[in-house]
């Protein structure tokens, strides 16, 4: 198990690790922030005016989550209106060291959340989200000059519903992004869940990519919880913890990195991922190996 045909790559980005043997490196878990319509966050959305207080707690309670489980933590940062790129790169820069994943929905949001990336010098801090099958020339050459060396590749494939079909929008992504002239190709591989019969196919993609590339792998496979219709009404308010579950069995298919949602639900995502990485580590045993010290199987008994 968790035994592949390639040497799984891994990238430092500041002074995390993402990626490597499943069995010994702990999982990126990474929450959303600064969302449309945060509850409680903003005092005035589109100029990206925080309430710091609020956002500084949310930041450090999933931090204090990482600590206790020794799992790794990074941001989902959403750059929603241009003029809230400043503000919220510099408070979340101020607050903490995380990974950041950049995380802008138009193209001029892109270009002026580029730029200030570049004019900061944080670079080696950000994961790009991301490169898609639509991405243009244009995204490519803002990025090759941006300096940004680790970048998300969105797999996402709706015509053919197969795992073949969505290797095949792997493949092509990943040639033309290894072609560009970035500063490094550390390349993670969203392996793109948008709902639930997409679950299923990015978790069997997730082992093809490991098995072929070594790519660390993962998703948001929250998005299969988001477009599950009727489930309130069937089953009650159980959105949380069906949530959780969508997450934790991508770590099954040897997910590096966990896209989990919202921030504030750090406390239910990162021991049940931590109780799973445990149950991981004890595949080391096989060959005569115990995990790392830090490891989460170490820190949540």
């Amino acid at each position: 198990m968790f035994k592949y045909n390639v040497e799984q790559k891994s990238y430092n980005i500041g002074k995390y690790t993402i990626g490597g043997d499943t069995r010994e490196v702990p999982t990126a878990v990474i929450g959303t922030i600064f969302y449309l319509r945060q509850k409680g966050i903003f005092r005035d959305e589109s100029k990206g005016e925080i309430i710091k207080d609020f956002a500084e707690k949310l930041v450090k309670d999933q931090e204090d989550m990482a600590d206790k489980t020794g799992l790794t933590p990074g941001l989902d940062v959403i750059l929603s209106y241009e003029a809230s790129i400043k503000p919220i790169l510099d408070f979340v820069v101020d607050v903490t060291d995380v990974p950041i994943i950049l995380d802008a929905p138009t193209q001029d949001v892109k270009i002026n959340a580029l730029n200030y990336v570049k004019e900061m010098g944080i670079q080696d801090r950000i994961i790009y989200n991301s490169l898609t099958p639509e991405s243009n020339e244009e995204e490519y050459n803002l990025l090759t000059e941006s300096n940004i060396r680790n970048f998300i590749l969105l797999g996402m494939e709706s015509k053919n519903w197969t795992t073949q079909a969505r290797m095949d929008v792997i493949g092509n992504l990943v040639k033309k992004a290894t072609e560009a002239n970035f500063a490094d190709h550390n390349f993670l591989i969203d392996t793109a869940v948008v709902d639930v019969t997409s679950l299923g196919l990015a978790m069997s993609a997730m082992y093809e990519v490991k098995n072929k590339y070594g790519y660390p792998v993962g998703s948001g496979a929250h998005n299969a919880v988001d477009t599950w219709r009727n489930l309130k009404a069937k089953f009650g308010d159980i959105k949380k913890y069906a949530t959780v579950v969508a997450s934790s069995i991508t770590l099954g298919a040897g997910a590096d990195f966990l896209l989990y949602g919202p921030v504030q639900h750090a406390n239910i995502i990162y021991p049940n991922v931590a109780f799973i990485k445990a149950a991981h580590s004890q595949l080391l045993f096989d060959e005569g190996k115990m995990a790392p010290t830090n490891h989460p199987v170490f820190k949540i008994g």
